[in-house]
């Protein structure tokens, strides 16, 4: 059954539709964002990489929410292999390298959890990796 939630630009600038791969999400982004000629493209770029991350963020919280823990694992997977894309890396200071490594931490935390069918040490670690967002995003906005 289709999602009834509507695709939006009020967020992050750009219209996205929930479980579309990361990659399928930054070629588009690419593409979208501009040409060869202008190499302006970045914030848009990364933008879709972001929404693309709330996808997976989403799909944590449905499989916590269902106790599909190979969805948990997928999903905290995608995380941390996210955080290691070149459109993660908006800051070159050692304190976003510190916290992208601890939401890394986070994340492997969620996915052990899950391999070990632990629910309740699950959710402890996605607590864990939300924190781990708000306070990044904190610093970047604070950065600015």
């Amino acid at each position: 059954m289709p999602s009834s939630r509507k695709a939006t630009t009020k967020t992050w600038g750009w219209p996205t539709e929930r479980g579309l791969p990361l990659a399928a999400l930054a070629a588009a982004g690419a593409t979208l964002a501009g040409t060869a000629a202008d190499p302006s493209p970045e914030p848009d770029r990364v933008a879709v990489f972001m929404r693309a991350k709330l996808g997976h963020a989403d799909r944590v919280l449905e499989g916590l929410a269902v106790a599909d823990y190979a969805m948990i694992e997928r999903a905290a997977q995608e995380l941390s292999l996210a955080s290691l894309d070149s459109n993660w890396q908006v800051l070159q200071t050692e304190d976003y390298v510190r916290q992208s490594a601890e939401f890394r931490r986070a994340c492997d935390a969620l996915k052990k959890a899950a391999q070990e069918k632990n629910l309740d040490g699950a959710a402890l670690a996605w607590v864990d990796a939300t924190l781990k967002c708000v306070q990044c995003h904190k610093y970047v906005r604070d950065a600015d």
